[in-house]
């Protein structure tokens, strides 16, 4: 097959989405496609991501406030042309679009193909507030596809109650082999790890008040944050409880991190802490830390409740609760045969995402939508006037609440919390 691979993210900047499709993209490869990547990208030089050979640039990007993040998408108001000449170009037998709903390069290729357009749905939590918000706009990126998928149940329970529907739920994939060789690492006694940027929604507050705790039970225990920088450490040292010098006592900030001193630093680690307080629609990193053996300690939310299988591959432990996380972390840290227990079992469980059994799946979905056949729709490309009074209604509504607090003053309270 002839598949093109379409992110609505920047391809200069480092995400989750596009390292999934980079993954795919080889394994894709692997079994004989010929594989495109199209997404927005900047001065790829100096991408932080690989640039594949068959990647198409679709102009470049902005930085917007999404689900507690920023994410790097394109503004441009002239992309349906633009990728209307770029899958024609292509000759693609299938277009895979990674967040169609997210304009402008992933919204463009859904309802400029003119082939199937199977489509994934990763985001969850604050991603349902942006559904209503752009409803007309993103039923008519709807109308488009042929095949949904969603990577989670929590995905799909973000999405459905908005555009009700067929999903089929495929989970991201992960190559077990890239991480396997932590398993035979030697342990530093009390080492947690933490893996991700210095988001509000990723916990790190929680987390570093929970081992101040822990380090008055275990003087020995030390954190290593991965994705995080000592400046962002050093910012949240001063806004949290306690004397900062104190809340940096035994943590170490390692910044961004390439993938082989990632690896390094989960074979030295004793246990792997995701203390996220929503806005995760799957937990890839927990997945990366089963994968090298290392015991999970997360917080109880739907992604990752899914991943580690109601707990029975990892410890679960409330929300923004670092009370409940120091205790997770003491008990798991002083338990040796409680750790042996979460690694068999945590490894177990990652072999259901390796994409060996993943990668048949999406091309099972892309055979489905070539029997299935294209969506093309009839009508304006943009429903413009609907969306501009929807949109309207959206912000009246959220200012005649009290404390002006809709859904549209909810999804600006997720962004910037």
């Amino acid at each position: 097959m002839r598949i093109g691979l379409v992110s609505p993210y920047s391809w200069t900047v480092l995400g989750g989405v596009n390292n999934h499709v980079t993954s795919l993209m080889h394994h894709l490869e692997g079994l004989g496609n010929e594989v495109y990547v199209i997404a927005p990208a900047g001065d790829l030089s100096r991408s932080q991501t690989p640039v594949p050979p068959n990647f198409v640039a679709a102009g470049q990007s902005i930085p917007v406030p999404s689900n507690g993040s920023i994410a790097h998408v394109s503004a441009d108001f002239f992309m349906l042309g633009k990728m209307s000449r770029i899958l024609d170009r292509l000759g693609l037998d299938v277009v895979h679009v990674h967040e169609p709903t997210i304009p402008a390069v992933g919204a463009a290729a859904t309802m400029m193909a003119k082939v199937p357009v199977v489509a994934t749905f990763h985001a969850a939590g604050a991603a349902s507030a942006f559904y209503e918000r752009w409803r007309p706009l993103a039923e008519r990126i709807l109308a488009s596809i042929t095949l949904n998928i969603v990577v989670s149940e929590s995905a799909r329970q973000t999405v459905i109650p908005h555009f009700p529907g067929e999903y089929r739920v495929i989970p991201n994939g992960i190559d077990i082999d890239r991480y396997a060789a932590a398993r035979d690492g030697r342990k530093i006694p009390g080492r947690v790890m933490f893996i991700g940027r210095a988001e509000p929604r990723k916990g790190l507050p929680a987390l570093l008040e929970a081992f101040q705790g822990l380090r008055r039970r275990m003087p020995s225990a030390t954190l290593v944050l991965a994705g995080t920088t000592p400046e962002e450490l050093r910012d949240h040292a001063a806004r949290g409880r306690g004397a900062p010098d104190r809340v940096l006592d035994g943590v170490t900030a390692l910044g961004r991190v390439p993938h082989d001193v990632k690896v390094r630093e989960m074979a030295s680690a004793e246990v792997l802490c995701a203390p996220s307080n929503g806005g995760e629609s799957f937990g890839m990193i927990l997945v990366e830390a089963m994968s090298a053996g290392l015991p999970v300690i997360a917080s109880d939310i739907p992604g990752y409740r899914a991943v580690l299988a109601e707990g029975s591959a990892g410890v679960l432990v409330p929300p923004d609760d670092p009370a409940a996380l120091e205790s997770a972390l003491f008990t798991v840290l002083s338990d040796p045969g409680l750790r042996r227990d979460l690694i068999l079992s945590g490894i177990e469980r990652a072999e259901r995402y390796s994409w060996d059994r993943i990668v048949g799946q999406i091309v099972e979905a892309y055979e489905d939508a070539l029997a299935m056949g294209p969506r093309i729709v009839p009508e304006r490309p943009v429903p413009a006037f609907a969306q501009s009074v929807h949109f309207a209604k959206t912000w009246a509504r959220a200012l005649v609440r009290p404390g002006g607090q809709g859904q549209a003053g909810e999804a600006r309270g997720s962004a910037r919390s």
